[in-house]
């Protein structure tokens, strides 16, 4: 190993350390926990934990009704991102990034936020549209059944399955369509034969990863269907870890089964995404916009799809919060003189909440500067100089796509419940950089590899250091996804719910943790009054990194001295 070798093993190591004390120490926590009592010193190794969630039948119940919910929401989720790609692809509408913006907005609101706006509007007897549909003399809809939780959840989801479907269809030549029209093949014939067998893989990507994301989703069906005696896999890990009598062997045991679930569904998620290789169609000689020659009606069928799908997932449910937010009651009449700011005022003047939305700021800033941080190091060290650290650095990193936030947070539970940083905002920090590492890592790798390495090779042969190559050349080159890094990490972790409720306490609770608990003690006003704030919340960060990103373009554009 040369000199620059060995100088730089070290800060690899460390690297590497890092990540696997962040992404795979409470994997290992959680495994132990669940062969070992909590809390009882010298208690030896024991399979009873692990024997009553696998064989008593204690959780066969549990496991039919997530394997079911999650299966059906997968489906749906991904016949929405099917129709959705179709519209945008093959629907001959202008400013397709555009269109693309807006159905992939949902996943900037908080899917139980969303939840709780279609609980205001479909709730029985008190709901928004119910109280519309009865003034219509029209049948009133239940949220709180397995249709209602399936779709609400269904929305939430369809972007996810969207990226990767529309993706397939991108790639599709339609060439191949247009000879099979020339030999008199139908458009359904063409549909049924040719495009959805091609793009079948990508769909299939779909299903699994939404089928994976619905498994470990407890908040929505916590909310809707558990009240109605139907119990769930990750909401009783949730029980196990917050309500009374507290078991953490148990809700590990819980989480180990969750896990390889969760596992299993990756397998085949990286099995599709593979298979899709095979599916490749070589695109035609010229670029071509396959939605050419659409008609007018096809183009308006396609643009209402798209406003009706954004309408079910942000509008209405968001409006519905605000004006839920804004009334002291509904009763299924109201005038604009009954708006008042009443329940807003009341819930700032909480000090629970006010708790809850410093804790928020702090750890969505905390926790997103750490991200890109980390994961600008770990995507540069793997792409730049590729090596077995670096490689298993990158491995470690991507470890928490395949492992539930409830069981990070149960890891994290265990491993530091009786350390200072327990009841602290830093350890929700910890669960945060664990649960959207991957993310991030995967969007500094596909910049780098896309941006090249020809102009750092040549400021290397200049003499320039590794500060000067990241400050003079790489973050300038990056700017646009570091914009992008920050909205993503910033709202998901502000959105973050499902570790973070397992491990708030009242000193460090977060403000979805006190939507929840409002919405679980059946509080919908302030509810509604909290996650308006959060919303709220939500848009600012997206609009000052956004302005912060604009000034930087506009900096690096103008020329020095002027």
């Amino acid at each position: 190993m040369d000199a620059r070798g060995k100088r730089d093993l070290l800060p690899r190591v460390g690297l590497l350390g890092c990540v696997a004390w962040l992404t795979g120490l409470p994997v290992l926590v959680v495994l132990w926990g669940a062969t070992h009592p909590f809390g009882e010193p010298g208690a030896g190794f024991t399979l009873k934990y692990l024997h009553k969630v696998f064989l008593s039948g204690d959780y066969v119940e549990p496991l039919i009704n997530t394997l079911m919910l999650s299966a059906a929401v997968s489906v749906l989720a991904s016949l929405l991102a099917l129709v959705l790609a179709f519209a945008t692809v093959r629907g001959g509408l202008g400013w397709r990034a555009g269109w693309e913006a807006l159905i992939l907005s949902p996943i900037f609101i908080s899917p139980f936020v969303g939840a709780i706006g279609w609980i205001t509007l479909a709730q029985p007897g008190a709901g928004i549209l119910n109280a519309v549909a009865r003034a219509l003399g029209l049948p009133e809809v239940d949220i709180f059944t397995w249709g209602g939780c399936i779709l609400t959840m269904g929305l939430f989801f369809t972007p996810f399955a969207y990226g990767l479907i529309v993706h397939g269809l991108d790639r599709l030549n339609p060439e191949i369509e247009e000879a099979a029209e020339t030999c008199g093949a139908s458009t359904l014939a063409r549909l049924r034969r040719i495009t959805l067998p091609l793009i079948w893989p990508a769909v299939l990507s779909g299903l699994i990863f939404t089928f994976v994301l619905s498994m470990e989703m407890f908040s929505i069906p916590g909310i809707l269907l558990v009240p109605q005696g139907a119990p769930f896999l990750s909401f009783s890990i949730f029980q196990r870890t917050t309500r009374w009598p507290l078991d953490y062997s148990e809700a590990a045991a819980a989480g180990v089964l969750l896990l390889l679930l969760t596992i299993a569904g990756m397998v085949l998620y990286a099995w599709s995404v593979r298979r899709q290789e095979r599916f490749v169609a070589v695109g035609p000689k010229a670029a071509r916009d396959s939605g050419a020659g659409a008609s007018p009606a096809l183009r308006g069928l396609a643009a209402a799809l798209i406003v009706l799908y954004v309408l079910a997932s942000v509008v209405l449910p968001v409006g519905a919060i605000a004006l839920r937010a804004l009334l002291p009651y509904f009763s299924g009449e109201f005038a604009l003189s009954d708006f008042t700011l009443q329940n807003v005022a009341d819930t700032l003047r909480d000090g629970l909440v006010r708790q809850a939305i410093v804790n928020s700021l702090l750890v969505t800033i905390l926790a997103s500067l750490m991200l890109v941080l980390l994961a600008y190091l770990i995507a540069v060290v793997n792409v730049r100089r590729s090596s077995l650290i670096s490689r298993a650095s990158a491995l470690l990193a991507g470890l928490p796509i395949a492992v539930p936030g409830v069981l990070f947070g149960v890891g994290l539970l265990r491993l530091y419940i009786a350390t200072p940083v327990y009841a602290t905002i830093w350890l929700i920090v910890l669960v945060m950089l664990a649960r959207f590492l991957p993310i991030l890592v995967r969007m500094f790798e596909t910049s780098l590899i896309q941006i090249g390495a020809v102009l750092e090779e040549a400021a290397r042969v200049s003499g320039a250091r590794e500060p000067t190559l990241t400050l003079r050349i790489r973050l300038p080159l990056l700017i646009g996804t570091l914009r992008s890094a920050f909205v993503l990490g910033g709202t998901q972790v502000l959105n973050e719910l499902t570790a973070s409720a397992l491990l708030t306490t009242s000193s460090s609770i977060v403000l979805p943790v006190v939507v929840f608990n409002y919405m679980f003690d059946g509080d919908y006003p302030r509810a509604c009054s909290v996650a308006l704030l959060q919303v709220v919340l939500l848009a600012m960060v997206v609009a000052i990194v956004s302005l912060l990103a604009r000034g930087k373009r506009r900096s690096a554009a103008t020329p020095h001295g002027k």
